[in-house]
């Protein structure tokens, strides 16, 4: 093997905008968190009944829908910190 070949990593550029499907996506941020909070109140409650508990499952699944509603939404959101600001905004700002 000679010393040109190197594995390299490719970096994606992430200074380009999202597409139009990414504007879809966060559109629909607020339905995203209420149905992994839903999810959990149910899987929550569907244990307790099975296992016939008080509502431990209940809350804990409900807690674990929050946090992974949370972590959707901030992924989705996270794209918008991606966008470079416009030529327009750059030369009006002397």
């Amino acid at each position: 093997m000679s010393d040109d070949y190197q594995h390299k990593k490719v970096v994606k550029n992430t200074t380009e905008a999202p597409g139009p499907a990414a504007n879809f996506l966060l559109i629909s941020a607020g339905s995203i968190f209420t149905s992994m909070l839903i999810a959990g109140f149910i899987v929550g409650y569907m244990l307790d009944q099975i296992f016939d508990t008080t509502p431990i499952f209940f809350l804990s699944c409900a807690v674990l829908g929050f946090i992974g509603g949370i972590q959707k939404v901030h992924a989705l959101t996270k794209r918008l910190d991606q966008v470079p600001p416009k030529k327009d905004e750059e030369t009006n700002n002397d």
